[in-house]
């Protein structure tokens, strides 16, 4: 776990840089049109490969042990070809019958959403790979090369060009290119090749593609309405209040996003691989304990977590944005409240993998769905962007708390309470000694104490989280003692 966490700190910096030289360069307005476009590509990402992605991931470990792996992703690069092209003639049409009307050119938007589509989706599809298959150094160091060479293209563009959402996401484009390259390299020299006919493209059946859609479709229809629930409002507020509003929201709110996604990437990265080795086998007792194992060692850490993002808030604002984001730290609680909620729904959907019935994540999702753009509808014309915070955390609570229960109806669960108490207590701690040393260390906006305070408490969460986890890591020891 040390090479893993090591990776995933560096990743999660680099993170952190992106965010703070983006918001450096670009205007609050050209922050709006990149969340734009991080959103049009992540609705046909969502929709039509991450369904596809997760049965891939379901199914590597067996297409590895029979040598089947080239074969059956050269299916897959064909699948995304055929979404490439759907997609770019459904921005066309709704473009052309004045449905959406993009705040950039059409060329610049094709160009952007299929590359990410294309590229993207390369890269995320065989760094990840390498993890699940046990690679984890290769899939340590590509991840971080991913971040550090996007960013540094990014950062050439908007250097030698007039600062702009569109040059800035063609370099963070340009770098998962060039690493996407090379880990497709390495990916194939690591995959099985079992004999000579092993590496003859196998014929899908009819039956092989009722498989996939008998487990994609449910997720293909949850996941957009999660998009619908948690990206759907930038067009909304693009339209209603504007690019600059949208990209003040977004900063804030990515802040939360992107400290949240860092240090679960770090358990997903450890922990998950062995998740889905665990359930490869059609044993529900064996399902439930892999799924319980994982939500003990996951869950309270990402509850901390978003308890010190808020404790946080100012001195994070301070600290990831440029001065023209001092206003962004208002949506920082409300983004820590609402990820927490996402992803630990996203826990609880492993459930409908482990037991192949992705029908059991439609109900939660359109829940949310709906409750997302009533309450963002109803109270952003009144409230602005503090009306669109909360109804994007109402909606995910509700979607947690559906998921939750029905997670329990089809899986034995154990949650894992005396590790939430613990998490609550180590929470509460936090918020206290971060309103000490603000009472303290003052400093009138000291950008010095601002990192000295955020330093301490900072020190203080990782003591907490790390206290946590000395049974999760106690346990993982004992299973591989000889």
């Amino acid at each position: 776990m040390i090479i893993v966490a090591i990776g995933r700190v560096a990743q999660f910096i680099l993170l952190l840089l992106t965010l703070r030289l983006a918001t450096t360069f670009l205007s609050p307005a050209e922050m709006g049109k990149v969340s734009i476009i991080t959103a049009t590509v992540a609705f046909f990402a969502l929709l039509f490969l991450n369904p596809v992605g997760m049965f891939m991931n379901r199914r590597l470990h067996a297409w590895d042990a029979k040598g089947l792996v080239r074969s059956n992703l050269e299916y897959f690069w064909r699948y995304l070809l055929l979404i490439n092209l759907i997609s770019a003639l459904t921005i066309i049409g709704l473009t052309q019958l004045n449905v959406w009307s993009p705040s950039m050119s059409l060329g610049w938007l094709l160009f952007l959403v299929c590359g990410n589509l294309a590229f993207g989706t390369l890269n995320q599809v065989v760094i990840p790979g390498l993890n699940l298959l046990g690679h984890r150094a290769w899939f340590t160091i590509l991840t971080v090369a991913t971040a550090s060479t996007s960013l540094i293209c990014a950062l050439l563009l908007v250097y030698v060009e007039p600062p702009s959402a569109e040059y800035w996401s063609l370099g963070l484009l340009a770098g998962q290119l060039i690493v996407g390259l090379l880990g497709l390299t390495i990916f194939f020299s690591k995959i099985k090749q079992v004999n000579i006919i092993s590496s003859i493209p196998i014929k899908l059946s009819s039956s092989h593609y009722k498989n996939i859609l008998h487990f994609s479709w449910p997720i293909a229809i949850a996941v957009g309405l999660g998009w619908i629930q948690n990206q759907g409002y930038r067009y909304f507020m693009e339209t209603h209040l504007g690019l600059t509003e949208l990209g003040l929201f977004v900063a804030g709110y990515g802040i939360s996003a992107g400290l949240i996604s860092g240090f679960d990437s770090i358990f997903v990265t450890y922990f998950q691989p062995k998740f889905y080795k665990q359930i490869s086998l059609d044993n529900i007792q064996q399902q439930s304990e892999a799924w319980i194992e994982y939500a003990q060692a996951i869950l309270p850490a990402l509850l901390l977590t978003s308890v010190f993002i808020m404790a946080t808030a100012p001195e994070l604002t301070q600290l990831l944005l440029g001065t023209a984001y001092k206003s962004s730290s208002q949506f920082v609680i409300w983004g820590a409240i609402a990820e927490l909620a996402r992803v630990s729904t996203g826990v609880f959907s492993l459930v409908a993998q482990a037991r192949m019935n992705t029908k059991l994540l439609l109900w939660p999702n359109l829940m949310g769905a709906i409750l997302s753009i009533t309450l963002i509808w109803f109270l952003a014309p009144d409230y602005g962007s503090s009306g669109v915070g909360f109804g994007l955390t109402f909606a995910a609570i509700i979607t947690l708390l559906l998921s939750v229960q029905i997670t329990k109806s089809n899986l034995k669960i154990t949650l894992p309470y005396k590790f939430f108490l613990k998490s609550i207590l180590a929470g509460g701690g936090l918020l206290l000694a971060a309103e000490v040393l603000r009472w303290e260390l003052s400093g009138n906006g000291s950008l010095f104490l601002a990192v000295v305070r955020l330093s301490v408490i900072g020190l203080c969460f990782l003591v907490f989280q790390y206290i946590m986890l000395i049974p999760v890591l106690r346990r993982e020891a004992a299973l591989t003692q000889p």
